[in-house]
């Protein structure tokens, strides 16, 4: 007898069909509750990592920051391929800045430093291009943004020198000397290199309209010991005077290049007849005494001087020089009388000399040989009165010849400047008095 015999009917049946079912055929489907109702679908399926393309995390500088020496550091989502010089870049407007690009062992952290000095108060474009993918080779999406270098300029203590360039960086036309007492700060425009020296263009702040020795990460340079370089041309530009305090109205410098502020207006003066002159005309009281003197030793000596002309306010002079242009033209005003602010008249120790009850000294073929003029060349000096435009000197006064105009700076400056057989403008020059 088979074991099959052995067993009881109804295990034997269930026998039969499982063994029927390994046989290979499949078994028939059970009918569900409902036949026509759609299955059932399945939920979608997160995509793996390997699916999502890295994106980056965090940017220093981000999008208008500071960028400094020090470079660019990038974070990415994920560890990342393919950082190289070609995907990192860092840009000017004058092209790609050669840099050193490093990926940390990790792969999701990626520097850029620069291979070469930054310009100055400069923006620059970064970029991270599609050529940076993970593992799985997805890309990163091609992105850019844009970071400046500062345009800081930081003075420690000392003593700094501002210039300024004409039509090209040889051609110095003016400079001034700033004491910076503290730390301190200033902004600028423009770095360059002119005769191998960095120089940074500053427009707010000390020395504003000045180019100052510097460094190109915005690092004021002392330079106390610069030498000061000759006498600047006889170009028509405004910059202002180093020294326009009231206490220095001997040794400002005025010619075609300095200026005095718009509102000068010296707080003493006094009518001219106080010195025995004829009256409605105005000078300083610090000039009074040694003007008074001056006169009387004229008069003792058959010279009788009167004033055509002495202080005359920024507004004073523009009708002055305006008068000049209508009369004679603007290229020759300007060999004969100063523009506005350029005067030494504003000074108010300055004066136009004439003959009593005789005519404008411009007038006579050369006053000097008047016996008021002639006087005054051989003796004024003596008396702290210097002619600021001599016969010969226009090149270097910037000024035509005028006998008749005398400037106060003090006996002893002017026994100086007449020792040494110079304008007066090359005398305050040689002394510093321009720059400081």
């Amino acid at each position: 007898m088979s074991p099959m015999a052995k067993l009881p009917l109804a295990l034997a049946s269930m026998v039969l069909v499982l063994g029927s079912a390994s046989c290979g055929s499949a078994p028939s489907p059970t009918p569900s509750a409902s036949a026509s109702s759609s299955p059932t679908p399945s939920p979608t399926a997160a995509p793996s990592p390997d699916a999502i393309a890295p994106n980056i995390l965090a940017r220093d500088p981000a999008e208008g920051g500071l960028l400094d020496a020090s470079g660019i550091r990038v974070t990415f989502s994920e560890p990342v391929q393919g950082v190289d010089g070609a995907s990192f870049q860092l840009a000017s407007p004058g092209g790609v800045i050669g840099a050193i690009v490093n990926l940390d062992a990790g792969g999701r952290t990626a520097t850029l430093v620069p291979g070469a000095p930054l310009s100055f108060a400069t923006a620059y474009t970064v970029t991270l291009s599609g050529l940076v993918h993970d593992q799985a080779g997805n890309r990163l999406d091609r992105t850019s943004w844009t970071v400046s270098t500062s345009n800081v300029v930081r003075f420690s203590p000392g003593t700094y020198t501002g210039y300024q360039f004409g039509d090209s960086p040889s051609h110095l036309t003016a400079l001034k000397r700033s004491t910076v007492a503290s730390l301190s700060e200033a902004t600028a425009s423009d770095w360059q290199t002119i005769d191998d020296a960095g120089y940074l263009l500053v427009d707010a702040g000390i020395l504003a309209g000045y180019w100052v020795h510097g460094e190109v990460d915005g690092t004021a340079r002392d330079d106390l010991t610069a030498s000061i370089p000759g006498l600047p041309a006889c170009d028509y530009v405004d910059l202002p005077a180093a020294r326009v305090g009231y206490g220095q109205w001997g040794t400002t410098v005025l010619d075609t290049v300095f200026q005095l502020p718009r509102g000068y207006a010296p707080p003493d003066l006094v009518d001219t007849s106080r010195a025995g002159l004829n009256g409605s005309f105005f000078i300083r009281a610090i000039a009074e005494e040694d003007l008074a003197a001056m006169i009387k030793a004229a008069g003792s000596a058959g010279a009788h001087l009167a004033v055509q002309s002495a202080y005359r306010s920024y507004a004073g002079q523009v009708l002055t020089f305006d008068g000049w242009v209508s009369q004679s033209g603007y290229e020759q005003a300007l060999r004969v009388s100063a523009r506005p602010g350029h005067s030494e008249h504003q000074l108010g120790t300055a004066i136009d000399f004439k003959t009593v009850g005789g005519i404008a000294p411009w007038r006579y073929a050369d006053w000097a040989t008047s016996t008021e003029g002639a006087w005054l060349a051989t003796n004024a000096w003596t008396f702290g009165w210097l002619m600021s435009y001599p016969k010969g000197g226009s090149a270097l006064s910037c000024y035509s010849y005028e006998p008749w105009h005398y400037r106060y700076v003090g006996r002893t400056t002017a026994a100086a400047v007449h020792a040494a057989g110079t304008t007066l403008r090359e005398w305050l020059w040689a002394q510093g008095y321009g720059v400081r």
